[in-house]
């Protein structure tokens, strides 16, 4: 086999060389094996979730602070700035203590409900899915709120989904020709209001992780 070869089949077993290390707690080695290889948004995001739940789990004291740093260092030296976005999501998707601020834009709460107020979703929405701080002038926790509102929205979209499980395939031709009964017509704009909940969340997720 080629040097080349060796290098791809090396490269494709990064998930699972993580993994198994994590489950040694030779976190040292794991940090290694990611820091030798180039970033990608399947395979080594896939090791990184594996070593920043492990890590956060497992280590306590001067381990976990050196640990705290070293991924912290992954994180912030991995040059596409999508996947450095991603991957600070990862942690709190993955329910870590891990914050990667540095790696997202810093808002305020009154940012956020500048935003908030340009995608038409009240404040008051926002405080019943995500944790904002009691001033309005306090810093949010940004991966958070945009992991929160992602959260949101999915759970939308699922429920447009399923409110149109219930529709006949013609609804909306029959709806066109005003042919629709009552009640098609009322799942219908229920459908279209989840639908539009689910992309304003979107828009204010998106619009989050926009430079400040």
């Amino acid at each position: 086999m080629s040097t080349q070869q060796l290098v791809a089949a090396d490269y494709t077993r990064i998930s699972d060389d993580a993994a198994i290390l994590c489950r040694r707690r030779d976190f040292p080695r794991a940090v290694n094996v990611l820091q030798r290889r180039a970033p990608d948004r399947r395979r080594w995001r896939q090791a990184f979730r594996s070593l920043a739940v492990a890590g956060d789990r497992g280590l306590e004291g001067t381990r976990r602070r050196w640990f705290e740093g070293a991924i912290q260092e992954l994180v912030l030296g991995v040059p596409d700035g999508g996947l450095r976005t991603e991957l600070a999501l990862d942690a709190v998707e993955y329910d870590t203590s891990w914050d990667f601020a540095e790696a997202l834009p810093c808002w305020s709460a009154r940012d956020l409900w500048n935003l908030a107020e340009s995608v038409q979703l009240p404040m008051s929405y926002l405080a019943q899915v995500t944790t904002l701080p009691r001033s309005i002038r306090e810093t949010i926790h940004t991966a958070r709120v945009v992991v929160d509102c992602r959260r949101t929205a999915e759970a939308h979209r699922s429920l447009a989904l399923e409110l149109s499980q219930n529709l006949s395939p013609t609804a909306m031709i029959d709806e066109v020709r005003g042919h629709a009964d009552a009640s098609t017509l009322s799942t219908l704009g229920e459908v279209r209001s989840q639908q539009d909940a689910a992309r304003r969340w979107r828009e204010l997720a998106h619009r989050l992780l926009s430079p400040a």
